[in-house]
Parts: structure tokens; sequence; C-alpha cells
């Protein structure tokens, strides 16, 4: 779904800062808040850097979002990941991992090939050094496939590497049209996650939303092309 959509264009800062401000009143008119924005979703954050970075400022200076409660998340983009650990602001970094070995994650996260992990995990330090802001790895749990106990021992043993332990978020894998592979079982989720905390590392199991309308994570994408029109 998500990633079989294809590129159509970026999204400006504005239009990144609408959705937040959209969800703000939302909110509001339940009497919540929204505290946290994650950079996630449809498309990588880091090759639409400057839109991205302008509409950090804005929610940060304008809409009252601090930047701490902001997260970039990344597929592994090194060059974007040393310019964002150079930026001003204090944001959180998440990677989206998926695989704590090259063989695995040059299949799994195609970009790997250009930014192999032992690089990436170095571009994560200079950030954690310069942001002093935790690291987050996120990993999508594929049956059979990176749920395995060898796969949890590589993982704990990159989340140890760091001098803040990286937190890894763990999801079953949503089921997508033409991907013929499921997400681990409820069990399986869990014996992984207790293997990491049992290694030492953090690890929080995150519930799947919006699986029984197609909106879950890695599932969207627009069933038509949909006409956006722009006052003059």
């Amino acid at each position: 779904a998500t990633g079989q959509a294809g590129f159509t264009r970026h999204l400006t800062a504005g239009e990144i800062v609408e959705q937040v401000v959209r969800a703000s009143q939302r909110a509001k008119a339940m009497d919540r808040r929204v505290s946290n924005v994650v950079y996630m979703g449809m498309g990588e954050p880091l090759a639409n850097e400057e839109p991205v970075w302008e509409s950090i400022v804005r929610l940060h200076e304008d809409v009252g979002l601090s930047a701490r409660h902001l997260t970039v998340s990344t597929v592994g983009i090194i060059p974007g990941i040393n310019r964002l650990a150079s930026r001003p602001l204090p944001v959180n970094l998440a990677v989206s991992l998926h695989a704590a070995n090259d063989n695995l994650r040059d299949a799994l996260v195609p970009i790997n090939r250009r930014y192999p992990i032992k690089a990436l995990m170095e571009a994560c330090n200079g950030f954690l050094e310069s942001k002093n802001r935790r690291l987050t790895f996120e990993w999508a749990l594929i049956d059979g496939v990176n749920d395995r106990p060898s796969d949890a021992i590589e993982l704990a043993q990159i989340c140890r590497s760091f001098r803040v332990p990286a937190h890894v978020n763990l999801i079953p894998l949503n089921p997508t049209p033409g991907y013929e592979v499921k997400g681990s079982s409820r069990n399986q989720v869990q014996a992984f996650c207790d293997q990491l905390v049992g290694m030492g590392a953090n690890a929080t199991i995150r519930r799947n939303r919006g699986t029984d309308i197609a909106a879950a994570c890695g599932q969207l994408a627009a069933g038509q092309p949909v006409q956006i029109s722009r006052s003059k």
C-alpha cells in the first residue's frame, strides 16, 4: 500500500503544519490535546528536509509544541541525520531499522545498500552526542523473518552500544495487498520483547490501530487520485 503507491510530490511546510493544527482542533473539541508529533508515514522526512525543518520551527515557535516532543523518522539517510544533528532545536530521532544485519536489511530496507548499518549507527551516535535526546528504532515484526531469537540478540547488541541505550518500538507487520508475508503473532511479539528487555535493551510493544479500515501503519494509500485545487 504505502510503499507501493509511488512518489507524486513532497508536502510543503504549510501542509505539514496544517495537519497538526487540524488534529489539535479536533483534540480540543474532545477536551484532549496533541502533545507529541512524529514525522512518519507516507514518505521519507529526510528526503523533504527543508520543508520538514521549516515545519518543525513553526510548530515549536508558533504552535507551541516543544521540539523535545517532535520526532523525525527516517529509513536511514545518513547525510540527513548528520544535518539534523547540527540543527539548533533538540528534536528526537527514530530510525526504521527492521533488521540488525546488512544481509537482511538490504532485502527489507534497500537503502541499506547505500547506507549500511555500521555507518548508520555511527551517524546515530553522532546525533545522540549532539542532541542528547533518546534514539528510537522502529521494528515491524515479520513472521519467521526478523522475529527470531538471533534477531533479538543482534538488535540488543546494537541498542546497548550507545551511551544511552536506544529504545525499540515493536509492532507486528500489518497486512497489505501484494505483500505475501504476515506479521508475527501476539505471543511471538511478546517473546521477542521479553528477550530484548532481558538482554538490557528498552522495548515497547505498540498496538496496531486502523487495521480494520486499511489505515494502519504501512497501509495508507489513496484508492483513487486526489485532486487538490488551490485558491489564487
